[in-house]
């Protein structure tokens, strides 16, 4: 069987747009079934506990109600799935759902006077690592940098709480199930959160700088063009749903080969670096410059208008380091671009106009 652009069966032949949005639904998805398994498994130790006298250490209604509680909430992610566009801020949602729903439960069980609960139970102070080990296998810095202090603090407060309000480390007698409170093993376990925190968040910066290295252009700086049409896709989807305008401007070097073949392809090689350069200092933060391919760079200005993205294309044009000149070609989201390659064609056509016209800008 053929496989077609649209199909499922060969991701690698999906459209940019369908494979990012693959790729961070399913390991999302893969982790809510951990996370519903774990629930799951806890929810049914908690039952079988219960039904033999033994729920102690899971605290009873308290832990079934917070087990309860996070089982709606895989189920509810589950579906968002299943139907909803894919938004990266989804992880840092899940993150913060698994870490306020543990550390409550643990506080709860100080305020309900079960601080040996908090402090030596095994089933949810495992939950905090499987909150440390989904962060890594997002591989998102902005979460794991989250985990890192926020883990470890939150067991540190709930240890701090058992201790400083109900006094655990002076219970006259030890629990017949989770024991008696020991400061050994507390160090140990706040040591272990801090360590595997810290590797996590290392290893995910050492991810974060390949992929840096995997979408920029190495002789300009500028982002190469797998990472460009990766960032317009997104652009396009979130500029429709929350209805603000997008451009391009797709810029040619004017008398670049004139430049090589006078100066070398050395010296033109510094030009496309000076050039890149010029044009990243010239533009806003959330703007991007991407390196098209051969002398063409491509502009991506988010939330700006045609007007707004001809007023930028004139600064640009008096950046740029001489003998060399920009032309310039203006494209604007409108209800017939649903497709990046889309969007650049209308830039690219409007650059041809431009150069046919002597150079300078032109607004499509």
């Amino acid at each position: 069987m053929t496989s077609t652009p649209d199909s499922d069966s060969s991701p690698r032949l999906l459209p940019v747009s369908r494979r990012v949005h693959r790729r961070g639904k399913d390991l999302e998805r893969f982790l809510n079934l951990w996370r519903l398994a774990l629930a799951g498994s806890l929810a049914a130790a908690s039952a079988v506990g219960g039904s033999a006298g033994g729920a102690a250490h899971l605290d009873g209604a308290l832990a079934a109600g917070m087990l309860g509680l996070i089982l709606l909430g895989g189920l509810a992610l589950q579906l968002y799935l299943a139907w909803a566009p894919w938004d990266p801020r989804v992880a840092l949602w899940a993150v913060g759902f698994d870490f306020i729903a543990v550390t409550s439960y643990l506080l709860g069980c100080v305020v309900a006077d079960r601080a040996i609960v908090a402090v030596n139970s095994q089933p949810f102070f495992l939950y905090y690592f499987f909150i440390v080990i989904s962060a890594g296998l997002r591989s998102d810095p902005l979460v794991s940098r989250a985990v890192r202090w926020s883990v470890p603090a939150g067991y540190a407060f709930v240890v701090f709480m058992a201790v400083a309000w109900r006094h655990v480390e002076t219970a006259p007698r030890p629990d017949p199930v989770l024991g008696a409170f020991s400061w050994d093993l507390q160090v140990a376990r706040l040591v272990v959160l801090v360590v595997v925190s810290m590797i996590v968040n290392y290893d995910v910066g050492l991810v974060a700088s390949d992929r840096a290295e995997a979408r920029t252009d190495p002789l300009t700086g500028a982002f190469n063009r797998r990472f460009l049409e990766e960032f317009v896709s997104r652009e396009i989807s979130r500029s429709r749903r929350a209805r603000h305008p997008l451009s391009v401007l797709m810029i040619d070097l004017d008398g670049f080969k004139v430049f090589n073949d006078r100066f070398g392809h050395l010296e033109g090689d510094r030009m496309l670096a000076a050039v890149a350069a010029a044009l990243r200092h010239a533009v806003r933060t959330t703007d991007i410059v991407a390196r098209y391919g051969g002398d063409e760079f491509v502009v991506v200005l988010p939330n700006s208008a045609g007007e707004a993205a001809r007023r930028v294309a004139r600064e640009l044009g008096r950046t740029v380091p001489p003998p060399v000149t920009l032309s310039i070609g203006i494209g604007c989201l409108s209800e017939g671009i649903q497709t990046p390659s889309q969007l650049f064609a209308v830039a690219d056509a409007a650059l041809l106009r431009a150069k046919q016209a002597g150079g300078g800008i032109n607004l499509e």
